[in-house]
């Protein structure tokens, strides 16, 4: 809650909320702000990491330094100040003083606000688990249905870049010190006509509210944010590395580049434990039969290749099997990717940590890509 203790001011929490070396995210006039105890002393910067948009009241604290959770970029909590990259631009400043046990901020003046992504109501409209794993699909409404005007007044789209991603409010989550709000993926394309994202249903208690949301509930959305979208110079080729549930930003790009017949060669590379966890497999193999432009390459985990034996005895699905078997590495690549490509193409990473760091060194050391044209996202459970 926020009390409005002058013109200027507003109180944002109480000194016993943040203890010494804590961090604390809270809202003034819709904006996310990080308010941060030093030794007792209070300050207060934006939120939303200026790189790509990642939740810094959840990273870590060291001294006058926050860390980014998601990429590791820094800043200072006194000035803003980026100490260290890949944010190349500073977060918003704002004045904190102390009344007593009240913290207050000051407000911005409007043309020093600073830039906020949009709200918005959605209602769910369906819920799609995909069977045989623990991943469940939410659909969501694309128009905001919480408008302040008369009836017949035009309502607001949550309009995106394929790529982005949105912060969920699902309210009603409890026992969890990260609260009600997770940012997922779009999974679905901007040419579709529902807002989609698609998650591993975890035992935790946001993932627990969330399994349990029933058709019609409204949730609150924020967004978009991110970069990790398709490169516009469509002369070079993408290459899409991909690990689990990471596949889905590039389900919206591949989507999308379809849809808009984009003349970019895309190349994916989708990397699974198994046969029943590559996810979208179907629609992924009827857009590869629309679409020139695109190959798709799946791997399963080296320890699930069958032997002679199971072979026989395997279902069909793997009996048909076409794909790789084994971890993504420089020789899988070459087979698919010719000295051309491999030297003109934009790689995009997106997967579990583990998996993006192996991807980024594969890359990097043995295909000697230069890490400006890599591209990473990185996936973490809640």
């Amino acid at each position: 809650m926020v009390f409005i203790l002058s013109e200027d001011f507003v109180k944002v929490a109480d000194t016993k909320n943040i203890q010494p070396s804590h961090m604390k995210e809270v809202h003034v006039d819709g904006e996310n702000i990080c308010l941060v105890n030093v030794d007792g002393k209070y300050y207060a910067i934006g939120s939303i990491c200026t790189h790509e948009g990642g939740p810094l009241a959840d990273g870590t604290l060291e001294g006058y330094e926050v860390e980014c959770p998601w990429h590791g970029s820094k800043f200072d909590v006194r000035t803003g100040e980026v100490t260290n990259p890949p944010a190349s631009e500073p977060e918003p400043s704002y004045e904190v003083k102390v009344d007593g046990s009240n913290i207050l901020i000051k407000r911005r003046g409007g043309s020093n606000k600073s830039k906020s992504s949009s709200q918005f109501e959605l209602t769910l409209l369906e819920k799609d688990k995909v069977e045989g794993t623990d991943v469940t699909s939410f659909k969501f409404s694309k128009q905001n249905d919480h408008q302040g005007g008369g009836e017949g007044e035009d309502k607001l789209t949550l309009d995106y870049i394929a790529g982005q991603f949105a912060f969920f409010d699902i309210g009603g989550v409890y026992n969890d010190p990260k609260g009600p709000i997770r940012h997922f993926t779009i999974s679905s394309s901007p040419t579709e006509d529902f807002i989609m994202f698609s998650t591993r249903i975890r035992d935790t208690p946001y993932k627990r509210r969330l399994s349990t949301l029933e058709k019609g509930t409204k949730v609150k959305v924020r967004g978009p944010e991110g970069q990790f979208v398709l490169h516009q110079d469509y002369s070079k080729p993408a290459v899409f590395l991909s690990g689990g549930i990471g596949v889905t930003p590039f389900r919206t790009m591949i989507k999308y580049a379809t849809d808009r017949q984009l003349p970019v060669k895309i190349v994916m590379f989708d990397s699974n434990r198994n046969y029943s966890n590559i996810l979208f497999k179907k629609e992924f193999d009827d857009w590869s039969n629309m679409n020139k432009n695109l190959k798709i390459i799946y791997t399963i985990s080296k320890d699930d290749e069958p032997d002679r034996h199971e072979r026989s005895s395997s279902s069909t699905a793997n009996d048909d099997w076409k794909g790789e078997y084994g971890r993504i590495n420089k020789e899988m690549i070459l087979r698919y990717v010719d000295t051309n490509e491999l030297n003109n193409s934009i790689f995009y990473i997106c997967g579990p940590p583990s998996m993006l760091k192996a991807m980024q060194s594969l890359l990097q050391n043995d295909l000697e890509i230069p890490k400006e044209r890599i591209k990473v996202e990185e996936f973490t459970g809640y």
